[in-house]
């Protein structure tokens, strides 16, 4: 038996997810008039920092508490264009003592262009794993996709 792939809920938008828009600019596109690969990384990490404010402001995390990204994974389904507004959606897919993972969902109006992963190590003021904030945990916990 297989499992299934965690990232497939992904393919179908989600009001409930976090979501950050992110209005796609010419400066985005490659020679080929599309969203170049690497541009998605960067809506990634516009969500993920919303996020990253939003959290450290709603569970008074320190200020100290460092978010790293330790592994990434992207899987193109389709081309972005121009103009449009990428709706990037991030939900936890894992916790785990030190870290947790976020997937994330990439749409236009035409529907999922990417799906992906982040996992995020928590480092003290030092530069070092530490583990997660209990508060921190238990929002991601309470919030795990599927």
């Amino acid at each position: 038996m297989t499992e299934s792939d965690p990232l497939d809920a992904f393919r179908i938008a989600d009001t409930a997810r976090f979501i950050v828009h992110c209005p796609i600019r010419y400066d985005d596109l490659d020679p080929n008039r599309h969203v170049n690969h690497a541009r998605y990384l960067g809506y990634l990490e516009e969500c993920r920092l919303a996020l990253r404010r939003q959290l450290n402001t709603d569970l008074a995390l320190p200020e100290s508490l460092g978010w790293a990204v330790g592994a990434l994974s992207i899987q193109y389904r389709r081309a972005l264009l121009y103009p449009a507004i990428a709706r990037v959606e991030a939900q936890p897919i894992s916790v785990g003592r030190t870290s947790f993972s976020l997937g994330y969902g990439v749409f236009d109006d035409q529907g999922c262009a990417a799906v992906a992963s982040t996992r995020s190590v928590c480092l003290d003021e030092t530069g070092r794993p530490t583990p997660l904030p209990v508060r921190l945990a238990e929002w991601l916990r309470a919030r795990l996709a599927g």
